[in-house]
């Protein structure tokens, strides 16, 4: 697992969120999902996950909140 997702993985882990999955996306990039259902912690994440270069986040909300995180990479 690259350095990325992992300290995104560490730091969610730390806040109130209900599940974490990790995959590899259609196009081989590698992905975390987390879900949670306070938006202060997925906007925390959210923001951790810019600061550390994340190549894209993106937020969907419906009951929950659910990110996505995707590193460049290969898959391992």
């Amino acid at each position: 697992m690259d350095k990325q997702r992992r300290d995104v993985l560490q730091y969610a882990l730390n806040l109130d969120i209900s599940d974490v999955q990790t995959y590899a996306g259609y196009r081989g990039d590698l992905m975390v999902k987390i879900i949670t259902d306070d938006e202060s912690v997925m906007n925390a994440i959210h923001d951790y996950a810019l600061s550390l270069g994340v190549k894209e986040v993106v937020i969907k909300h419906s009951v929950d909140y659910v990110l996505y995180c995707v590193t460049s990479g290969e898959i391992e």
